[in-house]
C-alpha cells in the first residue's frame, strides 16, 4: 500500500489524501475480498468515471474499488449521505510518510 501512495502522490499531485478503508482496515476480510480506496482530490476535469482509471495500477492482494472524489463532491457526500461519508473516510490514511490511523 505503501508503494502505491506514493507512486499516486508523486504521479499525481491533485491527490491530497488516500484513505484505505473497509474490510482490510478492519481486519476482517473475508475470502475475495476487495481493497477498497477514497483518494481525495484537489480537483479533476473529468467526471467520476472518467477519472478512475488515471490511478489504478499496482500490486494488490485482491481486486480493488476506488473512489477518487474532488474534495467540493466529498464535502456534498458528508451532507446528503452521512453514512457513505463515514465509510469513506474513517479508515487508515497513508501516504509517503507512512500509515496515520
Amino acid at each position: 500500500m505503501e508503494e502505491y501512495a506514493a507512486r499516486i502522490r508523486r504521479e499525481h499531485p491533485e491527490v491530497l489524501r488516500i484513505v484505505w478503508f473497509g474490510s482490510w482496515v478492519t481486519g476482517i476480510p473475508m475470502p475475495y475480498s476487495d481493497v477498497d480506496l477514497c483518494l481525495v482530490l484537489s480537483h479533476s476535469s473529468k467526471t467520476f468515471r472518467e477519472r478512475i482509471p488515471d490511478y489504478l495500477g499496482g500490486r494488490f492482494p485482491a481486486g480493488v474499488d476506488l473512489f477518487p472524489y474532488t474534495e467540493a463532491e466529498l464535502e456534498r457526500i458528508r451532507e446528503t449521505s452521512p453514512g457513505w461519508y463515514a465509510a469513506l473516510t474513517s479508515g487508515r490514511e497513508v501516504g509517503a510518510g507512512g500509515d496515520r490511523a
